[in-house]
């Protein structure tokens, strides 16, 4: 018999490397079990309230493929599934729909398993350029940080993050967000929820050198895990708290950092939205820089209004919002399972969506004009040059100023691709659905928001960087700012 040269045997182990499928594991874990029937139960009453309150369901997808995915995650419906099977039965369902206002959550015994018993990936990481880097050491022995992470368990990095992103939602194709929510604790939060809990992990990594090279960990505890995310808080790898905005002045440039949208947050600072804003133009004014620098990567967004009364500092001509709004109903057949089981608490909502909306000719519930109108337009506004940047965090009241700015300025775009999408999303009131049997909780947005844009986009996606900066892993370690320094150079280099 030929023997096989060395060499050869090399080639063929590093080809196999990381060409494993992703296989669930979770029917060993000390979980209660479901009757099958408690599990269809909780399954149908997930997917009538998505079909009755969700109007945004078939925005992305037809009514039959929704029905296809529905009749073949049902079909892996068996007896005595723990919560955590069933969850990854059920979630698909829900990201399906493509719409990151509609979240899907375990319930809160997962939660406190994961906090005591739960066994976690040790490492935290960052996507750059769609590949995922480490940002810690997971032990003495594995010095892997800066590393490239290409396999977990011999299963590529790539399938993982495919297989994970079929379990949560974003606003139609955007990828980005997906990225971004498995930053940091983001990939062992949903390994752990949405692959496994095995003792140990097999990691091949890349070094920056571009060697490869394997290390077998020990899985860690969630007490373990948050120090891991203490640490690089520390270290200023990764943001501490933000304010909710700044303004900071440097030679011919003025940065608004607006952070989010929440009257909330703002409260809780002690500063009020509008008057902040107002107070930062009437400084810029004053200042008279040559650009204006809004950095919204970190804007999720917040109070409906709010991304409109900034935009109105920015524009002098009048503009429409929305084509409409739309919500599914003014009362719900669920209501029972939702945050709003009890009768006072229903008639509060079935007034508020009676007051707000009314039933138009073609049968459609919309909302009726001059509620929530967009802000007065300034009489003075900004009219230097406008340099905004974004990141897959920006989202809901963030995307929508940056579809503004897109649709009606000529400002330009540094970063990565929005997180929201550009033609609308599915947000407004919500309500949160509990499933009876095993707790597993869903948000349901009601309200269909259909932006007045022309089409600058690919339908599906959010508002596109005019340059598509990211730092490499080096710089990210470091703190360099890649988004921020482009912008200077920008600025400084227009004559």
């Amino acid at each position: 018999m030929k023997k096989t040269p060395f060499i050869l045997l090399l080639i063929i182990f590093a080809s196999c490397a990381g060409t494993k499928k992703v296989v669930q594991d979770f029917s060993a874990l000390p979980m209660p079990k479901f009757t099958r029937q408690q599990a269809e139960e909780d399954f149908d009453l997930e997917v009538k309230a998505l079909k009755e309150a969700h109007t945004g369901l078939y925005r992305y997808a037809s009514k039959e493929q929704f029905d296809s995915i529905v009749k073949s995650q049902r079909n892996k419906i068996a007896d005595s599934l723990n919560v955590f099977e069933f969850y990854n039965i059920v979630a698909p369902i829900v990201a399906f729909a493509k719409e990151d206002h509609c979240d899907i959550a375990l319930p809160e015994m997962a939660n406190d398993y994961l906090s005591v018993h739960g066994k976690f990936l040790p490492v935290e990481v960052v996507s750059l350029n769609e590949k995922v880097y480490i940002l810690n050491d997971p032990d003495e022995k594995a010095r892997i940080t800066g590393h490239e992470l290409l396999a977990v368990n011999s299963v590529a990095i790539t399938d993982i993050y495919r297989h994970i992103f079929n379990t949560f939602a974003a606003d139609g194709f955007v990828r980005s967000s997906k990225f971004r929510y498995l930053d940091f604790s983001g990939l062992a939060r949903e390994y752990a929820k949405t692959v496994g809990q095995p003792e140990s992990f097999e990691l091949d990594t890349r070094d920056p050198g571009g060697h490869k090279q394997h290390h077998t960990v020990r899985a860690c505890s969630f007490a373990l895990f948050k120090s891991i995310t203490g640490t690089l808080k520390q270290k200023g790898i990764m943001k501490g708290h933000l304010p909710p905005a700044s303004l900071t002045f440097e030679p011919g440039i003025a940065i608004l950092a607006v952070n989010t949208f929440s009257n909330k947050q703002y409260k809780t600072a002690g500063m009020d939205f509008k008057d902040f804003i107002r107070s930062a133009f009437d400084s810029i004014k004053a200042v008279k820089p040559k650009a204006l620098i809004i950095d919204i990567r970190e804007n999720g967004g917040g109070s409906e209004g709010n991304e409109d009364f900034l935009f109105s500092f920015l524009t002098g001509k009048p503009y429409n919002k929305y084509r409409y709004v739309q919500a599914s109903g003014f009362t719900y057949s669920f209501l029972q399972y939702t945050d709003y089981s009890k009768p006072e608490d229903r008639a509060e909502l079935e007034a508020d969506l009676k007051e707000e909306h009314y039933l138009s000719e073609d049968g459609r519930i919309l909302r009726k004009p001059g509620i929530e109108s967009a802000a007065p337009l300034q009489p003075q506004p900004y009219k230097g040059d406008v340099y905004v940047l974004t990141s897959g965090w920006t989202y809901s009241g963030g995307a929508e100023f940056a579809c503004l700015m897109r649709e009606h300025t000529n400002a330009l775009f540094i970063g990565e691709e929005v997180g929201g999408g550009y033609y609308g999303n599915t947000s407004g009131y919500s309500l949160e659905l509990t499933l009876p049997n095993t707790g597993i909780t869903t948000d349901l947005p009601l309200l269909k928001f259909v932006l007045d844009v022309s089409p600058k986009v690919p339908f599906g996606r959010g508002v596109l960087p005019d340059y598509n900066i990211q730092p490499d892993i080096s710089q990210f370690l470091k703190g360099y700012d890649a988004e921020m320094e482009f912008a200077r150079k920008l600025i400084h280099d227009k004559k």
